[in-house]
């Protein structure tokens, strides 16, 4: 037991002794200097780290630097110009500028999202209002040809123009005459009559509904006809005076017109006469009529 004691106790005071020689030639600086590794970020331990708070400069920050790298990405791409990958080839700038565009204007579409707040009523609308059509009906005319020109005046401001025509009677005459004979020989007697009265301007019907009638003339001045009447009824004869009708045909021009637009009256005076006889009217109607 004495031996073994012995022997940690020398054991002991070589380590010590060892130990101390280790201390008085190395120094303190007893770090082995290891070469730092390149390209590779030292170890920050996370009780190192301290708490960071996002400030909108750096999102702004950040944003800007995505900007940046897309930029720089384009003018890798004019550089470079397509890349063919098999069969396929990529675009170059400017289809990677229009993709960009594209998706700008995309997200410039995108509708806002709805508000509680009420919309402002007095905005102006972007819906024109409904053009109001007006219809006309212009005439009557007499003759047909100047009404086509008119027509062909009005094409560019009228929407549809139709004319339509009408039968009309007019009294142009008064005929002064002597009821029939039942014979021509009746009636060349009444003839000799009217000669010996002084009545010298007149003739024998030969035809007609009248035949063996003799006329006295037709007269536009009804004074005239009535007055002729009366003095040959007065010598004794049986004379009758009756109107006269011509029939002719009337024209009215049916129009319509857009909203806000009118015809020139210069128009309307070229084509129609201001005389009473043959005084043209406009007058409105309905479109669906």
């Amino acid at each position: 037991m004495i031996n073994m004691r012995w022997l940690f106790l020398i054991v002991l005071s070589l380590n010590l002794a060892y130990i101390a020689w280790q201390t008085s030639v190395l120094g303190e600086d007893s770090s082995v200097h290891v070469q730092p590794l390149k390209n590779v970020q030292p170890i920050v331990l996370l009780s190192e780290l301290k708490p960071q708070s996002v400030q909108v400069g750096e999102v702004a920050e950040s944003a800007s630097q995505q900007e940046q790298d897309v930029a720089e990405k384009i003018i890798e791409v004019e550089k470079v110009g397509p890349v063919t990958i098999g069969s396929a080839e990529v675009a170059s700038t400017e289809t990677v500028t229009a993709n960009i565009e594209a998706t700008v204007s995309a997200e410039a579409k995108k509708p806002e999202p709805e508000s509680g707040l009420a919309k402002d009523v007095s905005a102006p609308s972007s819906v024109p209002p409904l053009s109001v059509t007006s219809c006309y009906t212009l005439g009557p005319f007499r003759d047909l040809d100047k009404l086509r020109n008119l027509t062909r005046e009005i094409k560019s401001y009228v929407l549809e123009a139709d004319f339509r025509g009408r039968e009309e009677k007019e009294r142009s005459l008064f005929f002064v005459y002597l009821r029939p004979e039942k014979s021509h020989k009746e009636a060349l007697e009444t003839g000799k009559r009217l000669k010996e009265k002084k009545i010298k301007d007149f003739y024998v019907i030969r035809e007609g509904e009248k035949i063996h009638g003799i006329s006295l003339g037709h007269f536009r001045n009804k004074d005239g006809a009535y007055g002729l009447a009366k003095k040959v009824k007065k010598l004794g004869f049986d004379v009758q005076v009756e109107p006269v009708y011509k029939t002719y045909t009337v024209y009215w021009l049916d129009y319509q017109l857009a909203g806000g637009v009118s015809i020139p009256e210069s128009i309307f005076d070229k084509y129609t006469k201001k005389t009473k006889k043959d005084k043209v009217s406009r007058l409105s109607r309905d479109c669906g009529g």
